[in-house]
């Protein structure tokens, strides 16, 4: 039997290939429970593979947990530039600070909650490996560029020493209400924690769509009036 042999898989992953259903397993069992509670064994198991799968194709679970952050990381990276992209299509190259900010928040929010992967997100930006700095060259830093220019774009006399605390703000703020969100949906009904974060944050209490939405939308006020205050828009 090849590494690649398939065991008895469900019907809805026949079509995929055996490097998409190791990713798709790891991706499942990764959110779900720590890099070191997940097994190889239980990987393979997962993607309805045999155990020799993970290294034939990732030559083992660190580089395979790697590829999945990758994957994930690239698609919230080209829905967050689009978004952008498409704002300075929509007006010329002239937005307003307070667009800019909406974009980011509501791309960033809308795809961490929908694929409730922000654990193994986590791990990866705490790591000192040469795939940490891979992410932040090829996956973090070209968003902040693109970030940078479209508030440059919008409010041109903010200082180039402000722009970075401007958007780490911004992305310390949306990371805060995505944990919140899921520890509140991770906790129980009777737990004394989750009472007392409805208490703080009612909002947590409403579908998932609406929490973006208003998360949104006050992330976006508060930092557009940050950056009037610190930074007024020049009369033309």
């Amino acid at each position: 039997m090849t590494p690649e042999s398939p065991l008895p898989a469900a019907d809805e992953t026949v079509d995929r290939s055996p490097k998409e259903r190791l990713l798709d397993a790891a991706e499942a069992l990764f959110a779900e429970r720590s890099f070191d509670a997940v097994s190889v064994r239980e990987l393979a198991a997962e993607a309805g593979m045999n155990v020799a799968a993970v290294n034939y194709h990732f030559q083992g679970k660190e580089n395979l947990f790697r590829e999945v952050v990758i994957r994930r990381f690239t698609a919230q990276r080209d829905r967050t530039l689009a978004g952008l992209d498409a704002l300075l299509d929509r007006t010329s190259g002239r937005p307003r600070v307070d667009d800019v900010i909406r974009v980011v928040v509501h791309e960033y929010m809308s795809g961490a909650l929908a694929n409730s992967f922000l654990t193994v997100i986590t791990r990866e930006m705490g790591s000192d490996s040469h795939a940490h700095a891979h992410f932040f060259r090829e996956l973090v830093r070209p968003v902040f560029e693109a970030i940078s220019r479209s508030l440059h774009a919008a409010r041109p006399g903010i200082a180039d020493d402000d722009m970075p605390w401007f958007i780490a703000s911004t992305i310390a703020q949306v990371h805060h209400f995505i944990l919140r969100r899921i520890k509140y949906e991770a906790s129980a009904a009777n737990d004394e924690a989750r009472t007392i974060m409805l208490q703080a944050f009612p909002i947590l209490g409403a579908d998932r769509e609406t929490y973006v939405a208003t998360v949104t939308d006050r992330i976006t006020r508060f930092t557009a009036a940050a950056i009037d205050g610190l930074c007024p828009e020049e009369d033309s």
